[in-house]
């Protein structure tokens, strides 16, 4: 059995450490478009504070949407909770108050990451130390998965950590696409030439989509024909095999979570979202529409941490021995 308390930190120690993969990703796909784009083309650095939901306390720090703004706040600025470095602490503290229950290789390459984060922040404004930087942070959080996978029981420890990451990921694919892919449509919609003249350049950012994800190679192995708004979406939506593919995140969260205590109505949760998520509108999907049903999806995944939390986080949510200051899973 573990502590409520205990259970929690590593769930969010999971997320954490998807996150900053994830944030990283992202950071390198944009800064990356800035050299197979031409100068013309808009870069629009706010969709990275819009994925991470970080444009309110953007605004309210720095009042301007430029690239060394955005990079700043995503990456060094201890004063935003969602910066890598500020995440890399949280998941560092997560590790430390469950260090016991998981593996001594672990805390040497969560601590390393923090530290490696800490050294190249400063550095950012430079696009190559940022691209040094952010590939680098993916082999440390890549180190990690190993370590996790390759060295731990599949207990409840492992279970918890999981699931933290699976949440996190099936909520990230979800935002790179509502604020991505819903972009990529709304320009397509409005530009004045016709497709087949546009078709390098959406291209270039559709596949953009893909490799902030990590996704690119599998999807030019499974899908054929073009890489366009609608194959993109639906291999990112619907691909079981693809692992950061919504529908992989909610059958691994449910196949982790049926062997936790007190797991059925979560488990109808969890297949009751993936069933509402596949049943989209019809295809071809305008970007209104698209945003519509994403921002559904994001408020079913919302309601899924919640009812986590409720489960198995929450003081209270359960029967406990009398003068027991934490719940046990």
């Amino acid at each position: 059995m573990l502590l409520s308390r205990t259970a929690e930190n590593l769930y969010w120690l999971g997320r954490h450490l998807e996150r900053i993969e994830t944030v990283a990703r992202i950071i390198a796909e944009h800064t990356k478009l800035l050299v197979d784009l031409p100068v013309e083309v808009d870069r629009d650095w706010g969709a990275l504070l819009a994925i991470t939901g970080t444009e309110l306390s953007h605004t309210d720090r720095y009042g301007r949407c430029d690239e060394s703004s955005v990079i700043c706040h995503l990456v060094a600025d201890i004063a935003n909770p969602t910066s890598l470095v500020r995440t890399a602490a949280n998941a560092r503290e997560n590790l430390r108050v469950t260090r016991q229950l998981l593996p001594a290789p672990l805390w040497e390459a969560v601590d390393g990451l923090r530290s490696q984060l800490i050294a190249g922040a400063p550095l950012c404004a430079s696009r190559s130390e940022r691209l040094d930087l952010c590939f680098a942070v993916i082999e440390s959080c890549q180190r990690i998965v190993g370590i996790v996978s390759g060295t731990m029981g599949r207990d409840d420890t492992f279970r918890f950590h999981e699931l933290g990451r699976t949440v996190e990921r099936c909520d990230m694919t979800t935002r790179v696409l509502d604020v991505r892919a819903a972009g990529l449509l709304s320009q397509s919609a409005k530009a004045p030439v016709p497709p087949a003249d546009r078709s390098p350049y959406e291209d270039v950012r559709w596949m953009g989509v893909l490799r902030a994800l990590g996704a690119q190679h599998m999807f030019t192995r499974s899908v054929p024909g073009p890489t366009d708004a609608d194959s993109v979406v639906t291999f990112l939506i619907d691909n079981e095999d693809f692992p950061r593919s919504v529908a992989h995140c909610l059958g691994t969260a449910a196949g982790l979570i049926v062997h936790l205590p007190r797991s059925e109505a979560l488990v109808r949760t969890v297949h009751d979202l993936k069933r509402e998520i596949a049943e989209r509108p019809e295809r071809p999907m305008e970007a209104a529409t698209l945003r519509v049903w994403l921002d559904e999806a994001q408020r079913g995944i919302g309601a899924l941490h919640h009812e986590l939390t409720e489960t198995y986080f929450t003081i209270g949510s359960f029967e406990a021995p009398a003068g027991a200051r934490q719940a046990l899973v």
